[in-house]
């Protein structure tokens, strides 16, 4: 009986000793997806001298783009589910006039449900 509980625990307890900082190799652990931007990075875009191509340049395609008018609008999402204490869901946001240069910059974060039901579970909602 003895040996069966050690071997179940060390069954259990492999994948954590041997995971990485990846979400995908550790089955039981945090989450990430998306482009995180830190408020430093946000600060370095300047409005009106940042173009697209530095923008792309810099964190890659964008997770969604959008037109309104002449404005083209490019969000970043970001997503971390930890382990222990509080979940992330952004969008950083670059908007674009039609000569392709930064006119406005933003950062939003989810409030109240986010329709994630991971993340509305573990922020309380």
């Amino acid at each position: 009986m003895r040996t069966t509980v050690l071997t179940l625990a060390l069954l259990l307890a492999a994948p954590l000793a041997l995971s990485s900082q990846t979400a995908h190799a550790n089955p039981f652990g945090g989450y990430k997806t998306g482009t995180q931007i830190t408020q430093q990075q946000m600060d370095a875009a300047e409005v009106g001298k940042t173009t697209q191509d530095h923008v792309r340049d810099a964190y890659g395609a964008p997770s969604r783009r959008e037109q309104i008018g002449d404005t083209q609008i490019w969000y970043y999402d970001y997503v971390n589910i930890k382990h222990f204490g509080k979940n992330v869901q952004e969008a950083t946001v670059f908007e674009f006039g039609k000569n392709g240069v930064l006119t406005a910059k933003s950062k939003t974060n989810a409030v109240g449900k986010t329709g994630n039901p991971l993340i509305d579970a573990a922020n309380g909602k």
